[in-house]
């Protein structure tokens, strides 16, 4: 008889100093959690088994978040305490925000690069050494621009080495300079028709290098853009 496997998903936060390690450390530290809880993991096959997981898409460093997902599957049951017991393993910056059950989902669940295909982002501007005072005028004129134009033009290298330019307009959902904050939605996931935008690349191309900004993650919509 084969043994039933509990399937789950997280969201968790990547705050302070988190927001500096690569994507691959983040996985290292999830993973290594995981087994530090104690639990049953279901791994893969082959010589070197891991457990079995899935990370929503890549943050880029210098960016918090307070949604980024895991999928993970075990062998039993999640004890009552695993949000205090996760927390007690991991990071300060690591918290549990929310953790899906889904082993009763009979067919297999899609993985989060294609389930996720857009997400909003928060930047708040700040001072760099040499402003006084922050041009609110200027970003708010750099919104309204943005908004109105037909093309966000970056150059890209294809893998043949030959430089091509792409439009990242349709890319971009909405955009909103609202209370001192900027807020947008870009896309995130595989698409054949959309490419996907980073953020730092678009705050880049739109506000220039000359503004900074604390950027965060807050959240994941799937193609229908309902909330992850």
């Amino acid at each position: 008889m084969q043994q039933k496997v509990h399937k789950y998903r997280l969201k968790l936060t990547k705050y302070g100093e988190l927001k500096y390690i690569s994507h691959l450390d983040w996985q290292n530290l999830i993973i290594k959690t995981l087994r530090r809880c104690g639990l049953n993991l279901v791994l893969s096959e082959g010589f070197n088994k891991i457990p079995k997981t899935g990370f929503s898409p890549a943050l880029p460093l210098f960016i918090e978040s307070e949604c980024e997902l895991v999928y993970f599957q075990t062998y039993n049951a999640l004890p009552e305490n695993f949000k205090e017991l996760f927390e007690n393993n991991t990071n300060k910056n690591v918290k549990l925000l929310e953790c899906l059950d889904f082993s009763d989902t009979q067919h297999r669940l899609p993985p989060l690069d294609t389930l996720i295909q857009w997400a909003k982002y928060e930047a708040k501007p700040i001072l760099n050494k040499n402003e006084s005072i922050l041009n609110f005028k200027e970003l708010e004129y750099n919104t309204n621009k943005c908004l109105s134009c037909d093309e966000i033009l970056i150059e890209r290298k294809t893998k043949k080495g030959l430089n091509k330019i792409i439009n990242y307009r349709k890319s971009l959902n909405s955009l909103e300079f609202k209370d001192s904050i900027l807020t947008f939605v870009l896309k995130t996931g595989q698409d054949a028709d959309i490419p996907s935008f980073r953020a730092d690349e678009f705050l880049k191309t739109v506000y220039g290098e000359s503004y900074l900004f604390n950027v965060k993650r807050v959240c994941f919509f799937d193609k229908e853009m309902k909330v992850l």
